[in-house]
């Protein structure tokens, strides 16, 4: 009796254990994790042998996509460690996006194929017309004619962001994490929003109560609202001009390349040297030309997907 009470109390302290224990295994292949401790988040990240955000040229980074920024972030008394989890964090986000990009990217060249092949369908043009709308692209042409001119402007304007300027210009943008917006935000990129009171105040701006910082449902829905605005707004023309070119010649699409073209729109001076900067003394660079996943994301995605995103 007394040996099968024991059993029964290795058993409950076992499972009890594994459920407490839990967040410290190696995930998966993707993970999506919500509210979680700064402490347990790197134990997590060191668990999945993930110790720093730059790493050997063969390395892949773990598919584990953080919603909102860790609970006691700005308690922890290293700046440089703040700064190296706040890198961790955005990397899987970065290629998470991108992979989404590269997505509807193909499903266009796809299109493409098909417009000049004079086998477009119902379907074929429904992603383009709501692919339009969503990249701000317009033309009062019909028939043929629109649907080349809109075909061209999307392979221009539906391609990858580098993660270097995503993680430098949110690094910019949140004082590297530590701005006391970002929790009750996820705004990595003080998105704002005008003449409206949805949105959260800004604490030490009184003057003006005309606009609120942009609330996000997770720090991933922050970074694609940003990568729109990067790929849809006239404010970027020559930035979108300029990855074309990086395209053509197939080269790595470099923050660095294009970290000056991102002058206009910018909420202050000197905004594209201070991406410069940031790409420079950190090294991001070495993401744009290396940096990739574990475990792909599924690739030869239908082209009907594209627009769910």
């Amino acid at each position: 009796m007394k040996t099968k009470k024991l059993k029964i109390f290795a058993f409950v302290f076992w499972v009890a254990f594994t459920c407490l224990c839990r967040p410290f295994c190696a995930l998966g292949k993707e993970t999506e994790i919500g509210k979680i401790s700064a402490i347990r988040l790197e134990q997590i990240f060191k668990n999945n042998n993930y110790t720093n955000y730059l790493q050997k040229p063969d390395y892949a980074y773990p598919q584990i996509f953080v919603q909102t920024m860790p609970e006691g972030f700005s308690e922890i008394k290293s700046r440089l460690q703040r700064q190296k989890l706040f890198m961790m964090i955005l990397i899987p986000l970065t290629l998470r996006l991108n992979a989404e990009l590269e997505e509807e990217r193909g499903a266009i060249e796809y299109i493409t194929y098909k417009f000049n092949q004079n086998l477009l369908d119902d379907s074929d043009i429904k992603i383009i017309e709501d692919l339009a709308r969503r990249y701000d692209i317009f033309t009062r042409m019909q028939g043929e004619r629109r649907y080349a001119v809109l075909l061209k402007h999307l392979q221009r304007k539906i391609d990858i962001i580098p993660p270097s300027i995503l993680i430098a210009a949110a690094a910019i943008g949140t004082n590297w994490g530590d701005a006391y917006f970002l929790p009750p935000t996820n705004s990595l990129y003080r998105e704002l929003v005008w003449y409206t009171d949805d949105g959260f105040k800004p604490w030490e701006e009184t003057e003006d109560d005309s606009y609120r910082i942009k609330i996000y449902p997770s720090l991933y829905d922050s970074m694609k609202d940003y990568a729109l605005k990067l790929n849809s707004s006239p404010d970027f023309e020559e930035f979108r001009y300029f990855r074309s070119r990086l395209r053509q010649r197939g080269g790595v699409i470099s923050g660095k390349f294009m970290a000056p073209y991102l002058l206009l729109g910018a909420q202050f001076p000197n905004y594209a040297g201070l991406i410069d900067y940031t790409i420079t003394f950190y090294r991001l660079s070495d993401l744009d030309a290396k940096a990739k996943f574990r475990e792909s994301p599924p690739a030869n995605t239908p082209a009907e997907n594209v627009t769910k995103n």
